[in-house]
């Protein structure tokens, strides 16, 4: 059977999205429904399981991979320019200190 490099096959396509929808009709708010009673532990496994395998799938994917590194340079960057600051921060409360101790 063909399956495409990035999704999930179709049979594992529907099983997840079955799997989702009962998952997400668990949440505290949500009423109880008859049609989708809620995952037991051996179908939360196997979404789980599903879930990952159609993570690794998706982050393979080259504009996927693109926006990953991209966001990662732009908090690296963040994360330089608030340690900049940081520093700076320090260095005004130094030099304030000093001035009001003369």
């Amino acid at each position: 059977m063909y399956e495409p490099k990035y999704k999930l096959n179709q049979r594992d396509s529907k099983r997840w999205h079955d799997l989702l929808v009962r998952h997400c009709l668990e949440a505290p708010d949500a009423k109880p429904n008859k049609k989708y009673p809620p995952l037991t532990k051996a179908e939360n496994v196997e979404f789980e399981k599903l879930c990952r395998k159609r993570s690794r799938k998706v982050c393979s994917h080259p504009k996927v991979k693109a926006s990953i590194r991209r966001s990662y340079r732009q908090t690296r960057k963040l994360e330089l320019m608030a340690a900049k600051l940081q520093r700076l921060i320090r260095k005004m409360k130094l030099k304030n200190n000093v001035d009001q101790k003369r």
